[in-house]
């Protein structure tokens, strides 16, 4: 309920947006979705548009879209702003001329996403299984300052008390940390419980939490190429990806690892991880070094091993 009204204050900001700024075709605005949602959205919208559509990172976590029709160009740069939040700032040209009209397409575009957001939702993003849809106010993106430097990870609400876990690498020496809760609001933590072996942490909000993810009724076998699927929050902002486990359990360091084909950013690390029924099966570990296509999770057996432990 938190979320719905945060996310309907923000569509009243966007849209009052539209109003003040009227026919520019520079000016950026706010849009009331996670960076990875409004690109997909824009993309499908160049394509069905029938515009030849490229991807560009620009660092910082910013994305640029070109779309390209004969004489036609668009450039859409992309910027995160919170875990539910992006900048757009567009550009578009139709032989040496600009014209505002098709900026209002645009806005008018994810307005209308706005309103009709499942039934556009489920044809954008259907890939992802309708049942991993009640965990995303689940999880939350966590902040550290170690040596003077801002470190940032994932973790998941396991407990509406306060409990949240998440991977113990990034945390050593530390006692209080940053959490942000999927409504973007921010709160502290304090370290309940570390395990550097295992790789897991224990985080308390010492407050009341809307949402949690059940660990009773999760996987402890996976077969070798079921899909699974993340959820995640490298750079403070909500990422969706799925990937395939990619053989049997490894060992290292004499505890179990899931090897997984998917896409590990900076920032993944304590994701929870999925099956197609929303069941938990792991948490994410990191990435083999130099790639960010082959990944490592922590298999539920070792999670459940560290919170019986007193």
């Amino acid at each position: 309920m938190r979320l719905r009204f945060f996310k309907l204050i923000l569509s009243f900001f966007f849209l009052l947006s539209s109003t003040l700024q009227g026919h520019t075709e520079t000016h950026g605005r706010s849009c009331p979705l996670p960076l990875v949602e409004v690109e997909k959205v824009l993309v499908q919208w160049l394509s069905d548009s029938g515009f030849k559509v490229t991807h560009r990172d620009l660092g910082g976590f910013q994305v640029q879209l070109e779309g390209i029709k004969e004489n036609e160009i668009w450039e859409l740069t992309l910027t995160p702003q919170s875990p539910l939040a992006s900048f757009i700032e567009p550009r578009y040209s139709s032989g040496s001329r600009t014209v505002p009209e098709r900026m209002e397409e645009l806005w008018s575009y994810l307005e209308g996403y706005l309103k009709d957001e499942e039934k556009e939702r489920k044809r954008i993003l259907g890939e992802f299984p309708a049942k991993l849809k009640p965990h995303t106010e689940s999880i939350v993106c966590i902040k550290v300052n170690v040596k003077s430097e801002e470190i940032q990870f994932t973790g998941f609400i396991v407990d509406r008390k306060g409990l949240i876990l998440s991977t113990g690498h990034d945390l050593k020496g530390v006692r209080e940390v940053t959490i942000i809760l999927a409504n973007g609001q921010e709160q502290k933590g304090r370290l309940m419980k570390i395990d550097l072996h295992r790789d897991l942490s224990l985080i308390d909000t010492q407050s009341r939490l809307n949402s949690s993810i059940s660990l009773a009724g999760g996987r402890t076998l996976l077969p070798d190429g079921e899909r699974v699927y993340s959820i995640g929050c490298p750079a403070n902002h909500r990422k969706f990806l799925s990937g395939i486990i990619d053989g049997p359990f490894r060992r290292v360091n004499h505890l179990p690892l899931w090897q997984v084909a998917m896409e590990i950013l900076p920032g993944s690390s304590g994701s929870p991880v999925f099956d197609g029924e929303g069941n938990l099966v792991a948490v994410v570990k990191g990435r083999y070094r130099g790639t960010l296509s082959t990944g490592f999770l922590i298999p539920l057996t070792t999670i459940l091993e560290f919170l019986r432990e007193k």
